[in-house]
């Protein structure tokens, strides 16, 4: 968890930052933008490559590249020109930082546990909420005193060197240490065939968090064109990410109960009561609301991913499955941000943005409903 949280910091820089960024730039905030989206990006690609790096050199290595590439990245995204920002978030602290941290330990920390599963996943999941609630508020507060080059080289430092010390203690779970043979496992009974499940899987998870990304990333602007105070809006991000770390846990529990894959079409539901809300909201009270409700499937919805990969392809599970499926939820958040202003600046409106997130939304219910009554057919499904 710490690790993730730590691993995440530098892609929050150009959300706080971004008019003093985009100053240095001659006035272009979509510079700064440009840098968040690859950054969001690489770490997408980068958890496919980190995941099937794992596999066959344990956790640990991917932890020292992070590490690394954190620590330099800071460094040269700092140094001065347009192409050494992009380049330091969309290479170092994207593709071979922030994706070092997620999908390996998201793959890891599941060997070692068969009861409790649910709720170790929910305690590593937990470490992108925390990481968006902690790291901004510093950054606000270093931001007057040192300027944006100066933090990001000191985020750069503490990252990386913190990620070096983690890396000196994570451990491979048994069965998935390199050099040592995996045991062998009966093949899983799937109830679709295995490509068509990971595109399912795929597309859910960029629907899901297409919609998701639209209220979250626009959520101080939204408050602003309901006349309400830009910090009320800050105050419901916060509410989000706050609601998100608790509910974690709750669905990791439910999970363990009902299994993931119910858990994950209940997260789906909820989140389709938050989005049909923004279309009707008008208050402060509204909003925070609506911020307690998009904030319970937040992270739990991403978590049940990995769960229900877990469940399906058993402990011989391949490290790659997960970030691949991560890849299209990063692409998610990116695509539903940019999404969201496209839609504004075209209509002059939200109303209509928020409809495309629905949108976006039902059709992850849909295709989670649908492997859910194939998962209930019985003998075609038996997971490993």
């Amino acid at each position: 968890m710490l690790a993730v949280a730590l691993g995440g910091g530098s892609i929050y820089l150009p959300v706080v930052a971004l008019p003093q960024m985009a100053a240095e730039f001659g006035g272009r905030r979509q510079i700064p933008s440009l840098a968040y989206m690859l950054g969001f990006f690489g770490m997408g690609v980068g958890g496919v490559l980190m995941g099937w790096l794992a596999d066959r050199a344990g956790p640990r290595v991917p932890l020292v590249i992070g590490g690394l590439s954190i620590a330099v990245g800071g460094y040269v995204a700092a140094s001065g020109s347009m192409a050494a920002l992009l380049l330091g978030y969309g290479v170092l602290l994207g593709l071979f930082g922030n994706s070092a941290t997620f999908t390996p330990a998201m793959n890891n920390v599941q060997g070692w546990f068969e009861r409790g599963r649910a709720t170790a996943v929910a305690m590593v999941s937990v470490g992108p909420a925390i990481s968006g609630f902690f790291w901004p508020q510093l950054f606000n507060w270093l931001l007057p005193q040192m300027g944006w080059r100066q933090v990001l080289t000191a985020f750069g430092l503490v990252g990386g060197l913190s990620l070096l010390v983690i890396a000196l203690y994570v451990r491979p779970a048994p069965g998935r240490a390199p050099g040592v043979a995996r045991t062998a496992h009966p093949a899983p009974r799937l109830p679709m065939s295995s490509p068509a499940l990971m595109a399912l899987f795929s597309a859910a998870g960029f629907c899901c968090c297409a919609a998701m990304a639209v209220p979250f990333v626009h959520m101080v602007a939204f408050c602003g064109d309901l006349g309400i105070a830009a910090q009320r809006g800050a105050e419901a991000v916060s509410l989000v990410l706050l609601t998100a770390i608790a509910a974690t846990f709750a669905m990791g529990r439910l999970a363990e109960r009902i299994g993931p894959l119910p858990t994950s079409l209940i997260c789906s539901v909820i989140q389709v009561v938050s989005l049909s809300g923004y279309l009707f909201v008008d208050s402060v009270a509204g909003i925070y609301l609506l911020a307690v409700i998009h904030g319970i499937p937040y992270i739990a919805i991403v978590q049940g991913y990995a769960l229900n990969l877990r469940h399906l392809y058993g402990p011989g599970i391949e490290g790659w499955r997960l970030g691949a499926v991560m890849l299209f939820a990063m692409a998610g958040m990116a695509a539903g941000g940019w999404l969201g202003g496209a839609i504004f600046d075209a209509t002059l409106s939200y109303a209509r943005a928020f409809q495309a997130a629905l949108l976006f939304n039902l059709v992850n219910l849909t295709l989670l409903g649908v492997l859910h009554l194939l998962a209930r057919q019985g003998s075609r499904f038996t997971p490993a």
